[in-house]
């Protein structure tokens, strides 16, 4: 006879791994849960960058079912910014958060721009399993931003356009004046030139006494001197007032240029020497503008955006020293530090409180009468400068005594990841 079958009672290791195994179960099913149900792309990758797994939300905004792309490369399937997903990879792994913006094309054959936040995936013995990704489609942000731009800089040549209008004027009338100058001018001298002439017709043969008579009464009729004197005057000062509104031509050319969408090296002195003079009538009735320009490379930037962010900075300038009450200075210089260069716009104005400090790039957050401000400007320029040029826009103020804003650009350019906090 077979000894009857004996079951081995379950041990509390058991029992343990059991519901361990249940508990990850049900940890599996709830991250499954929250990968299919969010609205933001998720993505998970190996430390090497091959996808492992992403929810409908990523099928969607990449037009990729998830079975294709299983175990590709991240950066095969962004039309640009693939050195910049290797480098951010670089970064995860290195044990630091990072975002990396990349452009792919979509679903509908569009063009998408598209920020995907990246950090690594932890184990229990501390090493990096992973790393999960956030991607959002940025691409009605990028279009609105751009309209931002655009409303900021037409407010802001609006505001410019009488002074613009005057510094034209002026230089206008006194070519108009020296024109009509040499027009007189001119047809006196020809009236003696005609004597001259005259008394070479060889056909009434005059003497020479009468000669010099006809001679002197013909420039009797005119200030000869005189116009010796003034006419290469009012020439030079024609070319000068030709010149000058040239000048002015080119600096407004410059701000309505739309730029280019990638960056490319451009002058930054001759860009806020365009500023400068696009905004010197504002300026010239509140304060004295000094220039201090150093020798700068080029820098790889999009300079259309820059120059509005000069402008920016430089009317806010003039506007604190008019809440003033009193004629201040405005100050604008460039350096160069190690890799980056610096422009710094200082003013003698009032200072900004401490109260309103944290706000001041507060989008829509103004302290300026209704009608001179919609509170876009600064928030504006700050986006410029960190988020389009990976540089830093900073200020130093001094209640009473005026405010310093300090731009810092890389020569460089902007890269295309920008480290994050730490993180694990």
């Amino acid at each position: 006879m077979h000894a009857p079958d004996r079951h081995t009672p379950p041990t509390s290791q058991d029992e343990e791994l059991l519901a361990r195994l249940l508990a990850r179960d049900a940890e599996l099913a709830r991250c499954k849960a929250v990968l299919a149900a969010g609205d933001d792309s998720i993505i998970t990758m190996s430390p090497d960058g091959r996808i492992t797994d992403w929810n409908t939300a990523a099928e969607q905004l990449y037009g990729c079912p998830r079975e294709e792309v299983l175990g590709q490369q991240l950066d095969a399937l962004v039309t640009t910014g693939d050195a910049g997903v290797r480098e951010a990879l670089a970064t995860v792994l290195a044990g630091n958060k990072t975002t990396v913006e990349t452009v792919h094309v979509g679903p509908d054959g569009s063009m998408r721009h598209t920020s995907v936040s990246l950090a690594a995936i932890v184990g229990a013995d501390g090493q990096i399993i992973g790393i999960a990704g956030v991607a959002r489609d940025v691409t009605d942000y990028k279009v609105r931003q751009a309209e931002l731009h655009q409303e900021s800089k037409l407010e802001s040549l609006g505001r410019l356009s009488a002074g613009l209008a005057h510094e034209i004027n002026t230089p206008i009338q006194y070519v108009g004046d020296n024109a009509r100058f040499l027009e007189e001018a001119y047809q006196e001298l020809i009236r003696v030139v005609e004597v001259y002439r005259g008394l070479l017709d060889t056909s009434n043969p005059i003497g020479w006494v009468e000669r010099q008579e006809r001679v002197r009464e013909a420039e009797a009729g005119i200030d000869f001197d005189y116009l010796e004197k003034e006419i290469p005057s009012a020439v030079e000062q024609t070319l000068e007032g030709i010149e000058r509104v040239s000048r002015i031509v080119r600096a407004m050319k410059t701000f309505s240029h739309p730029g280019h969408q990638e960056q490319v090296p451009a002058d930054l002195n001759e860009a806020l020497e365009a500023t400068v003079t696009v905004t010197r009538h504002q300026v010239s009735d509140v304060a004295d503008l000094t220039v201090e320009l150093a020798d700068l490379p080029p820098v790889l930037c999009n300079i259309a955006d820059l120059n509005q962010v000069f402008l920016n900075l430089i009317v806010n300038a003039a506007d604190a020293i008019e809440e003033t009450g009193r004629r201040g200075a405005i100050t604008v210089t460039t350096t160069v530090d190690s890799d980056h260069v610096i422009v710094r716009i200082g003013d003698t104005g009032g200072g900004i409180p401490d109260d309103v400090r944290d706000k001041i790039f507060d989008p829509f957050f103004t302290t300026k009468d209704v009608g001179r401000g919609s509170g876009q400007g600064l928030p504006l320029a700050r986006g410029v400068v960190q988020e389009g040029h990976g540089g830093t826009l900073t200020l130093e103020s001094v209640l009473g005594q005026g405010t310093v804003f300090s731009v810092r650009l890389p020569i460089g350019g902007r890269t295309t990841a920008v480290p994050a906090e730490r993180g694990a």
